[in-house]
Formats: structure tokens, sequence, C-alpha cells
């Protein structure tokens, strides 16, 4: 189960007063996931999924909701953050920090063959290249200075480990 925070009508209704979306002809809640709360909802100008961030700190969100648009702004499929009438990404619902992005046509794959895996390993390079200019981070939070130090060390060791070992996709 995936709806840990219920959503009723009514709440919904009050948040989405700061969307221009239209009447809402679908509100449905997704089942599957781990970690936040999510619902499907379709109305006059989009299918969107709604999600109610049960962990994320509410600080991190427009970390996160900023990478998605860079993305989906650099034509890589990823769903696009619906920003409200004044232009913000996220705000409260039920207390949690939550937010619309734009809902993605697909299906989960239970058992990938080639093609499936070829077509990931596609919209990884895509997002390595858009990502190559955005220079937004996250704030390391809650680390001792030092350990902060070795694991960027760590990291960077790792790199050039990585880059050395590459070698070319066989067709």
């Amino acid at each position: 189960m995936a709806v840990y925070t219920t959503v009723s009508a009514d709440d919904l209704a009050v948040w989405l007063t700061r969307y221009a979306l239209g009447t809402v002809h679908e509100f449905e809640p997704i089942v599957a996931g781990i970690e936040n709360t999510n619902y499907f909802l379709t109305a006059d100008n989009g299918r969107f999924v709604l999600t109610l961030y049960e962990r994320l700190p509410a600080e991190d969100l427009p970390f996160y909701l900023n990478l998605m648009a860079h993305l989906a702004r650099a034509g890589v499929q990823a769903p696009a953050p619906e920003p409200d009438r004044s232009g913000a990404l996220w705000s409260f619902l039920n207390g949690k920090p939550a937010g619309l992005v734009a809902r993605l046509d697909g299906v989960a794959v239970e058992r990938p063959q080639i093609p499936h895996c070829a077509a990931a390993g596609d919209a990884l390079a895509r997002m390595h290249v858009a990502l190559g200019n955005y220079r937004a981070r996250l704030p390391i939070r809650n680390q001792v200075p030092g350990r902060v130090r070795q694991s960027q060390a760590g990291t960077r060791r790792n790199s050039r480990r990585l880059v050395l070992r590459q070698r070319p996709l066989r067709g």
C-alpha cells in the first residue's frame, strides 16, 4: 500500500484552487510505491500525478522539482512539475509537502528484455547530457565535515575508475 496520507475530495478541491486545471474528472490513489503518497489526477487541462512527500524534507523539494523541470525542458522524458498560479512548484496539503507533475504514459515492465534495457540506457545517456549544465546542488546535512571530504574523495576516485573501465557496447 502506498497511500499513507488520505486526501478527501474537499481537501483536494481547496488545495487545487491555486492551480488552473479546470474541472477534475478523475482522482484515484496509486497503490504501488514505497515512500510517498501518490494519486492519479485527470482534469480539463491535463493528466497529473499528485505526490505528498512523506519523508523528504520540504527544504529539499526545490532541488528535486527544479531538476525534474530542467530535464523536461531539455527534452528528456521526465515528469514536469506543474506550477500553481503563483509559479510555486509545491505547497502543503494535509500537513505534507505536495506537488503535481505531468503524468507520463507507460507501464511497469516486470521482465525486461534487451530492447527495454537499451531504452533505459538511452534515457540515462540523455539525462547525463541534459545534466551537464545543471548547477543546483543539494546541501549535505547532518554529516561530520571530515566524513564529507572523505566521501567526496572516494567518489572522485571511483569516478576515475569507472571512466577507465568503460568499454564500447557491442551492437
